[in-house]
């Protein structure tokens, strides 16, 4: 799962024993979705890791490549939508109430993700 993870700048800096951590602060799984699947983003947060993939929230629909985030917005509120991969793909999820505070433990992997959301959203 790091190789995946990182190809893409918002993981980048994840030493190996964060991605342990991060899995259990953020439930941070990553799944290969197969072109033409579709996947709702219900109460997550998604990031491109590989692939090409459409997210479709409101009437409007966002082209993704690799490294982008998609089911939230400049502020950190969340969007809901679906993905479809449009060629196979890997996306990596993660629960979106955990993005918007640093957990109870106030680990540094957790604040270095928000901040690096924060950095990526803003770009």
């Amino acid at each position: 799962m790091l190789e995946l993870l990182h190809q893409v700048p918002l993981f980048a800096w994840l030493p190996e024993e964060g991605v342990e951590t991060l899995s259990n602060c953020f439930d941070l799984c990553v799944e290969e979705v197969n072109a033409g699947e579709t996947r709702s983003a219900d109460g997550h947060i998604g990031c491109l890791l590989q692939g090409t993939a459409v997210f479709q929230a409101g009437g409007t629909a966002q082209s993704l490549v690799p490294g982008e985030l998609f089911a939230l917005n400049r502020d950190r509120s969340p969007i809901p939508g679906v993905l479809t991969a449009g060629e196979d793909c890997a996306v990596a999820w993660f629960r979106r109430d955990l993005v918007l505070h640093v957990c109870y433990r106030a680990c540094w992997f957790h604040a270095r993700l928000i901040q690096e959301i924060d950095y990526n959203l803003n770009k």
